[in-house]
């Protein structure tokens, strides 16, 4: 065409004289049968042409093998307790101090009185409660057996924090264990015994039994129910619940999910067992008329409206969320307490750093009794 130099130069570099692969390859011309050879060729480059063909139009059939059945290894749960009252010779019962006597069972301790067994209370979660509190309720337990306070968690340490100085970091996350191993091991005894733990429902079983393994170095219990302490203590490390039903604040939380659907009687049955100066102080909230005007109350703190109006079921649900996630600190009032009565010297020394000297909010667990009772 015209303006097209048709001797234009080709670009340096580019070689145009590219050769067709061949089948024939590397065959010599005086190869025998070399027809023979090339036309075998040809048919297995065909055969493997249409194959691909095959392959994009039908996908592969990838054939499993079948695994091999193996026996899943079961969570460790609880037992019921009477297994483990049959089982052990030395058992301890935890309680959650912020509630000791939703937790207690008459039934089952006066089976373990006509027993012969040693039985230990253990209060448990001594950091959620103030200070004065937890010397009252140990002064009410103390009386029935050997009793201590204790602040356990689920948190195992790792082999490289018992080696390195993290070691004394990861101690902050429990306390009061030291005195209460060392009483368990100097119980007399000249044949081996078996230590179980019984509770109620979420008072913090398992964590006990993972604190006091922390205790005597172990990072882990071995799959077996059954650890070993000293030479003559074994500890079984499937705790024993309690079947019990909490009819206190304590059965809110342990069916917080249930709750979550009625929030606003649930305000209604909390406003009844707290004081008008507590709510004022823990809610931060003006004054106000108690106890029915506490949620229109929280809705101004809160700013919870519904088209200009209290949304109480918000509230209900906002409140409900603070004690699911410990932002309010709570505790049944102890009237049964001792005044003068004080923890020992060596429980505090192991715990004390956990313990608060503030306020909780103060409730009253007769009257929590009646309301959360016929509202389950």
């Amino acid at each position: 065409s015209s303006g097209i130099n048709a001797e234009w130069p080709l670009r340096p570099g580019k070689n145009t004289n590219k050769k067709k692969k061949t089948i024939d390859g590397s065959i010599p011309n005086l190869a025998p049968f070399k027809e023979e050879l090339l036309l075998e060729a040809l048919n297995q480059t065909e055969a493997k042409n249409e194959l691909k063909k095959q392959r994009k139009k039908k996908p592969l059939i990838v054939v499993q093998k079948p695994k091999a059945q193996t026996t899943p290894v079961a969570a460790a749960k609880s037992v019921s307790a009477h297994v483990t009252i049959s089982q052990c010779d030395i058992i301890v019962w935890v309680i959650d101090i912020r509630s000791p006597m939703e937790c207690f069972c008459d039934k089952t301790f006066s089976e373990l009185s006509s027993s012969d067994k040693s039985v230990v209370f253990v209060l448990n979660k001594v950091d959620l409660v103030p200070k004065s509190v937890a010397h009252q309720w140990y002064s009410v337990y103390s009386k029935k057996a050997r009793t201590f306070v204790l602040k356990s968690t689920e948190i195992m340490l790792t082999e490289c924090e018992q080696i390195i100085s993290a070691y004394k970091a990861t101690l902050a996350r429990f306390g009061g264990a030291k005195p209460f191993l060392s009483h368990l091991k100097q119980i007399p005894s000249t044949e081996e015994k078996k230590i179980g733990i019984i509770g109620g429902p979420q008072v913090g079983k398992s964590s006990v039994v993972s604190t006091i393994l922390k205790q005597c170095g172990r990072t882990k219990a071995k799959r077996s129910t059954m650890t070993k302490l000293s030479d003559n203590l074994k500890l079984v490390t499937m705790p024993g619940l309690i079947e019990m039903e909490y009819k206190g604040l304590l059965n809110v939380l342990h069916n917080i999910h249930n709750f979550m659907n009625y929030p606003t009687e649930v305000m209604m049955a909390l406003a009844q067992c707290i004081s008008k100066q507590d709510a004022m102080f823990h809610f931060t909230l003006p004054d106000y008329s108690h106890p029915e005007g506490l949620t229109d109350a929280l809705a101004v703190r809160f700013n919870l409206y519904c088209k200009k109006e209290t949304d109480h079921e918000a509230v209900g649900r906002l409140v409900l969320k603070r004690f699911r996630d410990k932002k309010i600190k709570f505790y049944v009032v102890c009237e049964n307490g001792i005044a003068g009565g004080v923890i020992p010297e060596e429980q505090i020394q192991d715990v004390h750093r956990l313990m608060f000297d503030g306020d909780a909010l103060r409730l009253n667990s007769s009257e929590v009794t009646l309301v959360f009772f016929n509202n389950t």
